[in-house]
């Protein structure tokens, strides 16, 4: 494929008059530049929209689609000199040259089906001798209170287990995901903020389920956990765990509010986690980005270790306590008793199109650490819900799409229409209006003379 690549290249600088070949070299090299990143433009690829969060590996799909193209076009090329002649054994060579030179690719993507039917072949005899068990389990989670549920790490100084604890080729993590259940971990890709901090989670310590509302754990047979991780149950050789936790829900202080920019984030995060702040339900308040949500001086988030450091941890009066929660599909709910001014915070990702209400009136969210909801709350008895709420520009984005979907094929119809409208507007629009004014004054000067 890259010797095709590189002789499609060839062949379009070849016959670069022709504009068509063009396109394909432009493709190619606007993705191939756009995939050097960071490390070859340096401080200019600052000046692309939203660059500073765009992983730019991933422009290796635009270098490859302008790569096929190119390939086409060098297969393209024995093939028209073939067809352009009268001799068979001319189709006879391009045919040849077709098989030889794709024939590794074939061999590859052979290979790979077939590895790739070996897996799912095995992965479903292996459901399917575990099923009972797995249902059981998938049951039992379901019925338990609400909370999240571990299965293992995938990275960080817990190890690998959870990605070595599977059903088959499938990681039991990704099974309780797909069914639905409220999972602590990464599967596939690490979008939130804090996605960093899965791999800093600390199994020994009882403060960071709590953190993180991990009530359960789903563990193969051999794996050990602390004294407070309670074996529930047993399914076949899955262990079903529990741990105590306050819930989704918590009432905590604010010691602290940290501003800066999301690069300086993660580090700050860590070194709140790793300090005794969590336990003692000390969440500072974070604000990127230049917005408005922290309140007097904030730290920077470049120095968050010293101040983290230096904030002493001692126990202070009763914030209150949650007497219920609700869990939805996209809203949280409790009911609290609050004996002081705190933050009831949210574990779940921190997002401003998150709407929250306390006894129906409408109130402010923050960020708290570690990239959490918090809403602050005064004294009394209240009922708060959150609930995500997009806003509206994605309706009109939805609609806009539409629009444009249905525009496309009729302006492609009309397209000859359209040019010679819009060329005709060009030219009398412009030319058509000057040659009118010039007109007018002629017209003007003339009348000038004869009054004289």
């Amino acid at each position: 494929m890259t010797i095709l690549v590189l002789a499609g290249l060839g062949v379009c600088l070849v016959r670069w008059r022709q504009e068509r070949y063009l396109i394909p070299v432009a493709i190619f090299l606007v993705w191939l530049l756009l995939y050097f990143g960071r490390s070859t433009w340096g401080p200019l690829i600052d000046l692309l929209p939203l660059s500073s969060f765009i992983p730019m590996h991933r422009f290796i799909a635009g270098v490859h689609l302008g790569g096929i193209l190119l390939a086409a076009v060098a297969l393209a090329a024995p093939w028209r000199w073939a067809l352009s002649g009268t001799r068979p054994w001319y189709v006879a060579g391009a045919l040849l040259f077709t098989v030889i030179i794709l024939m590794p690719a074939y061999v590859e993507r052979s290979s790979y089906a077939s590895e790739n039917f070996f897996v799912i072949e095995d992965s479903g005899d292996s459901l399917a001798a575990e099923e009972t068990d797995l249902d059981a389990l998938l049951q039992r989670l379901k019925q338990l209170p609400p909370g999240r549920v571990y299965a293992g790490p995938v990275g960080g100084d817990q190890g690998t287990w959870g990605l070595d604890y599977n059903v088959g080729f499938v990681n039991v993590f990704s099974l309780l995901s797909a069914a639905g259940i409220d999972t602590m971990g990464a599967i596939y890709h690490s979008y939130p903020l804090q996605s960093g901090l899965l791999r800093e989670f600390d199994e020994s310590k009882q403060e960071q389920y709590d953190l993180f509302n991990i009530r359960y754990v789903v563990a193969p047979e051999k794996q050990e956990f602390p004294d407070f991780v309670r074996l529930l149950e047993q399914f076949g050789r899955h262990r079903l765990y529990q741990v105590e936790t306050t819930g989704y829900f918590g009432l905590v202080d604010s010691r602290l509010a940290f501003a800066g920019d999301r690069e300086d984030f993660a580090a700050a995060a860590s070194d709140w986690m790793s300090s005794d702040l969590p336990a003692a339900r000390y969440h500072p308040t974070v604000s990127l980005g230049g917005s408005s949500q922290a309140h007097g001086r904030p730290v920077p988030l470049s120095d968050a270790a010293a101040a983290i450091s230096n904030t002493p941890v001692v126990a202070g009066p009763v914030l209150g306590e949650i007497l219920s929660e609700e869990i939805g599909g996209n809203f949280y709910a409790a009911d609290v008793r609050v004996e002081r001014e705190s933050l009831l915070l949210l574990k779940a990702t921190y997002h401003p199109n998150w709407r929250a209400t306390i006894d129906g009136a409408s109130r402010d969210t923050v960020m708290l650490m570690p990239g959490f909801i918090g809403v602050p709350v005064g004294p009394g008895e209240h009922q708060v819900r959150l609930e995500y709420s997009p806003r509206r520009l994605r309706i009109v984005l939805l609609v806009l799409g539409l629009v444009t979907l249905i525009v496309i094929p009729l302006v492609e119809r009309r397209s000859a229409v359209i040019s010679t409208w819009l060329g005709s507007v060009a030219s009398g629009g412009t030319l058509g209006s000057i040659g009118r004014s010039r007109k007018n004054e002629s017209r003007q000067s003339r009348r000038r003379r004869n009054r004289r």
